[in-house]
């Protein structure tokens, strides 16, 4: 069977899905061996796949092979090969008087006369789009003047690359990395030109992949962040052209003109690049006297994002108003940066920095005055932590100003709201009369019972537990367990209970044993062994343990993988 005998016998349909990858370029590479088959790489959906063709002349059969997961009589991989050797039409028959030489395709290359390579290479790139592209990325260059804006020119090849790997409006997780590592070349380039002190070059090229980066990234797979990382490696590249080399004045505000048009787009925010971004215009307004249109456009986003009231709106806003008190500390003007902490107490940054000063000036009144109300502020937009850490700092301040009972009542409260910070429990239980402290010790945990002043729906159980162990309070702790009825609580609490209530924990593991083992898997019976270990701590519980054990054996004996796993316990 020859090869075209082989290509007529694929189904219409496989053989149309194998024309698709022949003339995408699919086929990686494609060799012949001595004995006449046919071995090629093609690049599936999921990989790069093997496939193997020997054709048998003397008969009506071909022998093929794909490793493909395909399970039909024969897949687009082989049907692609076949056209691509029926194409070549250098198939060799073996023959006993023929002997067939294999030659490598780098010394087919070395070989073959100029004008024949040429004529290979513009026919082959007519139907191969990817050979096309490769070509243009490789021998284009563009204009090469020392001042020549290029940045457009590499726009278009790096937007070639992105539409090259995309598929249907979007690029998929392994397209995107295969774009970004044919965008890489041209970090490189700009590397290399950077090196070399061809600054203008180097910038037009990062400009190119940041701009054409953050559009790509909008319908990309880049959880990766090979994308994101590109963007902000382009950043640094500007950067070390801005100072640490020396660029001509023309270049620098070239430079300073392109990060102020893109500070104006808000993809960079929104895609988790901005700030490196921004960072890099406001230095460098800095640095060229330019800080006129930084505070323009600070001053615009303030005034936008002033009227929003979501969080990331305010994190925002709080960080514009960072960024623009730095900069007026940096020109001096002290009265405006003061404008700005007392236009914006509201915000916990600029409250603190008031706080600090009044702390710094010994006017505790004045700080404890600052810190309510900004519990207050916090309290009414909902912001537990925020509320939090106020009250953090003002447990600080009652404690220096000796002020005992009020200590004493906000270690209380902060204890009920954060019941798993321990030391505001020790703050309340050290600041109490002893003869007083078990009456506020059960009011305090009747109020964790019935949550109040919680954040949670309800008090977690291991820190209504953790009271409980901490205060000896075995019975209420073995309540607590019981009422929970979760095996996994049972467990973790068994090495505390287990000398007053061995008898009624033995109940709990068995019944939660019994319940368990109605499931199969062998995920059950590992988690049954567990239950089994920790039901052998208690007292007697080896015994019932081992009697279980075997009852279960016996219940489900056509179960090898329960018994394989049981028989870990090395129990006699």
């Amino acid at each position: 069977m020859t090869i075209q005998d082989l290509i007529n016998i694929i189904p219409p349909v496989i053989l149309k899905r194998g024309e698709g990858y022949y003339h995408s370029g699919n086929i990686l590479e494609l060799n012949q061996g001595q004995d006449g088959t046919w071995y090629a790489d093609v690049e599936g959906n999921n990989g790069t796949y093997k496939v193997e063709i020997k054709p048998d002349y003397d008969s009506q059969s071909a022998d093929y092979y794909c490793d493909c997961p395909y399970d039909g009589a024969i897949c687009k991989h082989v049907a692609a090969v076949a056209l691509a050797i029926n194409e070549r039409k250098t198939m060799n028959i073996p023959s006993d008087n023929i002997e067939l030489k294999e030659v490598s395709w780098e010394q087919l290359i070395k070989d073959a006369k100029l004008k024949d390579l040429r004529d290979f290479m513009l026919d082959y790139g007519e139907n191969n789009h990817d050979f096309r592209h490769q070509i243009k990325l490789t021998f284009s260059e563009p204009v090469s003047v020392d001042n020549a804006d290029n940045i457009s020119y590499y726009e278009s090849q790096i937007n070639g690359i992105f539409e090259n790997y995309e598929d249907g409006g979007f690029i998929d997780y392994r397209s995107g990395h295969k774009a970004m590592n044919d965008v890489s070349q041209f970090q490189i380039k700009a590397d290399e030109y950077y090196l070399k002190g061809n600054l203008n070059e180097a910038f037009c090229i990062s400009a190119a992949i940041a701009m054409e980066g953050i559009s790509a990234i909008q319908y990309m797979d880049d959880s990766s962040g090979d994308c994101g990382g590109a963007i902000c490696e382009s950043f640094e590249v500007m950067e070390n052209i801005l100072y640490k080399n020396t660029p001509s004045r023309e270049l620098r505000k070239r430079i300073f003109d392109w990060l102020h048009e893109q500070v104006q787009n808000s993809d960079y925010i929104d895609f988790g690049v901005g700030d490196s971004l921004e960072s890099l215009f406001f230095n460098t307004a800095a640095f060229l006297g330019q800080l006129d249109l930084a505070y323009k456009f600070i001053d615009a986003n303030i005034s936008t994002l002033s009227k929003e009231n979501d969080w990331s709106s305010k994190h925002s806003l709080r960080r514009y108003l960072e960024q623009k008190v730095k900069m007026l500390e940096s020109e001096d003007r002290q009265v405006e940066v003061e404008n700005i902490i007392d236009s914006y107490l509201h915000l916990e940054n600029f409250r603190q920095i008031r706080v600090d000063a009044a702390l710094k000036a010994n006017n505790l009144k004045k700080v404890e005055k600052l810190i309510l109300d900004g519990i207050k502020i916090a309290q009414k937009e909902n912001s537990s932590g925020v509320v939090h850490r106020w009250k953090d700092q003002l447990l600080e301040l009652y404690k220096q100003q000796k002020q005992t009972l009020k200590y004493h009542n906000l270690a209380r409260e902060l204890f009920l709201e954060n019941t798993s910070e321990n030391k505001y429990f020790y703050i309340f239980k050290q600041t109490s009369d002893t003869k007083d402290w078990e009456k506020k010790r059960d009011l305090l945990i009747d109020d964790l019972k019935n949550n109040k002043n919680g954040y949670y729906r309800s008090t977690p159980i291991h820190n209504l537990a953790w009271v409980y162990i901490e205060e000896q309070l075995i019975n209420d702790l073995f309540e607590l367990v019981r009422s929970s009825n979760s095996i996994d609580v049972v467990i973790y609490y068994t090495d505390q209970l287990k000398e007053n209530y061995s008898t009624q924990l033995l109940k709990y593991y068995t019944m939660a044993i019994e319940n368990a083992a109605r499931n199969t898997g062998r995920g059950v019976y590992v988690t049954l062994v567990h239950y089994f270990k920790n039901m052998a701590k208690l007292k007697g519980g080896l015994n019932a343990a081992t009697t279980l054990r075997s009852s279960l054996l016996v219940q489900y004996k056509n179960r090898p993988a329960m018994r394989e796993e049981f028989g870990k316990l090395n129990w006699k």
